[in-house]
């Protein structure tokens, strides 16, 4: 394909190759031994070569069309929870219902491209539906929507069939993410939606964080179905020794009672409470009579010092947000209001807001609160003193070029590693309104760690907004700006709560006024975790200098209460170690890891629970009305597992279930294109050989 300006150049090219096959032809037929007819196609052969090599200052191009079609993706969705085979025709739809499920993927596949998916506390795409085994602890479909309309929704997705009985215990409402998706959702309704006679508990209710000696409170939730005059037992139990119990009549076939009971927290860290209702006769299942809850008994309250220079909205939103946490106390002053003989040792963090300023009393607070080792969190803004700033702590040095203040709003740090804020928080920094911060130039010390950068405008910088000094003698907190009061606000207009925003504050104050490990190497994981969570651990590696390093392995190995063994490996990160050591059944477990560096092995133990989830033996009552619904508004159909053969019919009768042709058009210069290279050195080949042959003859 030529351009309008190089077509002004085909006169002169053909001139050219023209009068240089001239030359030759007349000099050809001065050389008796060839015939005209030679002399013709030798002047066409030279000709030719030459238009084809000239022409290639013109740069010519050729278009290429590809054709691809995309077959319509069906996606098989079968439900793995557990419910599935809590129910009289479990056996059944094991031995028949997969084996259709296969039979109607192999009709589909021809026309269609079938892919499987298995879905229940999670979604996952599975190559036979033999992976389903129905262990999962949960059912989530609004996961599995997600899932689909993030994997496959530009890859001509037609049609999804869920396989499932509408029992959802987890997650949002799949009818509220309808709207968002363009599919229709075929529904195969399993399981019974007969109400069978059972007794259950449905919801407890309790501190999972209490204080040694206080009383908290306990309240369970009983249901019951079809057992009208059957009488039960509720039980409380510690260790095997009883805390409570209650006889109770169920006097309705739709019974539902409420137990509110005290205990008492009489021993420090995590406490397991087993509770429990009696049996009654003909009851359908007994996986939903026992529920085990874990209770973290704290020696105290940690207390947390608010001092500001000045009034202003962030101290009330600070103590808010802290407050929210039953963990912390909180005490509030004006530093003019503040009582020199406080007892500083008696609290746990300090929280500085504008401090220091130009206030030489500041001082003596700081040295003081650094003289008893509390950790502190500094809030900067328009009155702090930054030459005195920088004095007070090694981590941050900041050097004003402007007395202005400069707006700046939260970027996340994904490689910060202290502690680890929630998705939706990660996700909503971006509308969080800017803070006030000091314009100037940043010197970071090599042990601070940023959790938030800051953004000028649309400028990204690696200035820290939020970020922590952690060494052996020191952990600092600084927030460079003022205007947290903003963030709660936002918070609040968008999702009507401040959950985010205060988690930012919770977690640094959680990491600040943790006590200080000063051993070189140290695992960190939850103490609890659900038996549907998988079990996450960090480990971390310090040389002597408490610098974080990676370069050894770290083992761990867990072991159950039968004192079977489980090993493991921590993958490597940036500059610690992680491990996902999968999902365990309910339990206590303990841990040993170990790893060699400098010639050292270090070690580190610890213990942590798995509790019960009951969530797919609360309710076995198959919800067909909500596949119904899923199906009529996706403007697609339920049906049942003896109709599952219909189901090839109704997608080949739909209009809007068909392949995706793509058409691409390429342009090629054909000076990269070497069969064009080898036709010009085909023509003088041929040329000069059929010249020298009948030259000869």
């Amino acid at each position: 394909m030529l351009t309008h300006y190089s077509l002004w150049w085909i006169i002169p090219i053909l001139m050219l190759s023209f009068g240089a096959s001239l030359l030759l032809y007349r000099y050809s037929k001065g050389r008796k031994s060839f015939t005209p007819n030679q002399r013709i196609l030798l002047f066409a052969l030279r000709f030719l070569a030459f238009l084809l090599c000239l022409s290639l200052f013109l740069m010519p191009s050729i278009k290429i069309k590809s054709t691809e079609t995309q077959k319509p993706i069906i996606l098989i969705a079968q439900d793995n929870s557990s419910s599935i085979l809590q129910t009289k025709d479990s056996l059944a739809y094991k031995t028949t219902l997969l084996d259709e499920i296969e039979d109607l993927r192999n009709d589909l596949q021809n026309d269609y491209n079938i892919k499987l998916i298995s879905f229940g506390n999670g979604a996952k795409e599975i190559a036979t539906t033999k992976k389903i085994e129905h262990q999962d602890k949960a059912t989530d479909l609004s996961e599995l929507l997600e899932m689909v309309d993030q994997t496959y929704s530009n890859h001509n997705l037609s049609a999804l069939i869920i396989s499932t009985d509408g029992i959802v215990n987890k997650g949002k409402s799949p009818l509220n993410m309808l709207q968002n998706l363009s599919f229709p959702i075929f529904t195969i309704a399993l399981g019974d939606t007969t109400i069978k006679k059972d007794i259950a508990i449905t919801e407890v209710r309790y501190n999972r964080i209490t204080y040694l000696n206080n009383d908290f409170p306990l309240e369970i939730v009983v249901n019951s179905q079809k057992a009208k005059g059957s009488n039960s037992i509720l039980r409380v139990r510690k260790e095997g020794v009883m805390l409570y119990e209650e006889k109770f009549l169920i006097d309705n076939d739709a019974f539902s009672k409420q137990f509110n009971t005290i205990l008492r927290a009489d021993k420090t860290g995590i406490q397991h409470y087993r509770i429990s209702v009696e049996s009654i006769e003909n009851e359908q299942s007994t996986a939903n009579n026992t529920r085990d809850i874990y209770v973290e008994v704290l020696d105290g309250r940690q207390k947390v010092l608010l001092v500001a220079n000045s009034p202003s909205p962030d101290i009330s939103a600070l103590k808010q947000a802290i407050e929210n946490n039953e963990n912390y106390q909180v005490e509030s002053y004006l530093f003019n209001k503040l009582d020199k003989k406080t007892p500083l040792k008696d609290y746990n963090i300090a929280i500085l807001h504008q401090i220091p300023s130009t206030n030489p009393e500041h001082m003596r607070l700081i040295e003081e609160l650094q003289k008893e080792d509390i950790p502190i969190l500094y809030i900067i803004g328009q009155q702090t003193d930054m030459p005195y700033f920088n004095t007070v702590q090694r981590g941050l040095q900041i050097t004003q070029t402007k007395s202005s203040l400069n707006q700046v709003t939260p970027i996340h740090n994904p490689n910060f590693t202290l502690f680890t804020l929630t998705k939706p928080t990660q996700d909503l920094l971006n509308q969080f309104p800017p803070l006030q911060s000091p314009f100037g130039r940043y010197n970071l010390s090599p042990n601070l760690h940023s959790l938030m950068f800051q953004k000028a405008g649309a400028i990204s910088t690696d200035y820290p907004l939020i970020s922590f000094l952690n060494t052996p003698s020191e952990r600092v907190g600084i927030i460079v700006g003022e205007g947290f009061w903003r963030w709660r606000m936002q918070n609040f207009l968008i999702n009507e709560t401040h959950s985010e925003a205060d988690e930012i504050i919770h977690k640094s104050i959680q990491y600040l006024a943790s006590k200080v490990n000063k051993s070189r190497f140290r695992v960190i994981c939850n103490n609890v975790f659900a038996e549907n969570e998988a079990v996450l651990m960090d480990a971390e590696l310090y040389n002597e200098s408490y610098e974080l390093v990676n370069e050894s392995d770290v083992n761990l190995t867990i072991t159950d209460s039968q004192n079977k063994k489980y090993p493991f490996t921590f993958s490597k990160t940036i500059n610690s170690h992680h491990l996902n050591a999968g999902i365990f059944p309910s339990g206590k477990y303990t841990y040993n890891a170990t790893t060699h560096y400098g010639g050292t092995t270090f070690t580190a133990n610890g213990i942590f629970y798995i509790s019960t989830q009951n969530l797919e033996s609360v309710n076995l009552v198959a919800d067909h009305n909500l596949l119904y619904n899923i199906s009529n508004q996706s403007n697609a159909k339920m049906i049942y597992p003896n109709q599952i053969k219909q189901l090839k019919d109704l997608i080949k009768e739909r209009k809007d279930i068909k392949p995706l042709i793509t058409q691409t058009i390429t342009n090629k210069n054909l000076i990269d294109q070497w069969w064009y290279l080898a036709l010009i050195v085909l023509l003088f080949a041929a040329e000069w050989f059929l010249r020298k042959y009948w030259g000869s003859i």
